[in-house]
């Protein structure tokens, strides 16, 4: 009997190959997204709870725990942990602005696809420098029935080599990151070009198929965590 090979049996079967998921995601990463239904509160209030979000962040990168946070223009922002999943929950609560239900959460174990992380835990506060990044966030759309079997990465890896090529004279890679457990990646570069190079993204293997959805942000960090210049 002849097996008849669709384009998509062929596709998941290239998909399902072993690729490497680069470590045991002793990091993690955090979205503190924006809670829509959040309680409105008197502006004071706000303030003091953002004052109250940002000095628990100063603590925690003290304590050497957190590696850096930074806000999207857009709302909301993420945090980068050197502890594990356990530890990390564990000190979320801490967040006088995270306790009150102003964010939504996503936390999730990871590794880097390229380079390494440096902390700035030497410098103080004043001598840490922030600077504008673009963000993309790439998501597996778990509403696809195919999506399960397929390593996600490896076609991300593919995107971040044409990042490198092709549009190397329009952007450059300043952080590359893979959530674990096939939950995605994480795109960290810089752009002089007005708006960023989006239309590469965009044309992510996987999103063009359906099995991935991608958001592209610029988002407030601070300069050197991926040992950048």
């Amino acid at each position: 009997m002849k097996l008849k090979i669709t384009w998509l049996t062929l596709f998941l079967m290239v998909a399902t190959q072993s690729y490497g998921q680069y470590g045991d995601g002793r990091y993690t990463f955090v979205f503190l997204n924006t809670n829509p239904d959040r309680a409105e509160l008197p502006k004071e209030q706000v303030d003091s709870l953002q004052a109250g979000h940002l000095a628990n962040i100063n603590r925690l990168v003290k304590e050497k725990k957190m590696i850096a946070a930074g806000p999207f223009y857009t709302g909301g922002g993420i945090f980068l942990f050197d502890t594990n999943m356990a530890d990390t929950e564990a000190v979320l609560s801490s967040d006088p602005a995270i306790s009150a239900g102003r964010f939504e959460l996503e936390v999730y174990p990871f590794d880097l696809m390229e380079g390494e992380l440096c902390t700035l835990w030497h410098k103080d506060e004043a001598d840490v420098e922030m600077t504008t990044y673009y963000f993309v966030r790439f998501e597996p759309n778990k509403d696809n029935e195919n999506i399960d079997g397929v390593k996600t990465n490896r076609f991300t890896e593919n995107l971040l080599k044409e990042l490198k090529g092709k549009y190397k004279d329009k952007a450059e890679l300043v952080g590359a990151i893979n959530l674990n457990t096939n939950e995605g990646q994480i795109i960290i570069y810089k752009s002089d070009q007005e708006g960023g190079i989006e239309e590469l993204f965009a044309n992510h293997e996987l999103v063009k198929k359906g099995l991935m959805t991608y958001y592209h942000r610029q988002i407030y960090f601070p300069k050197g965590i991926f040992c950048e210049d």
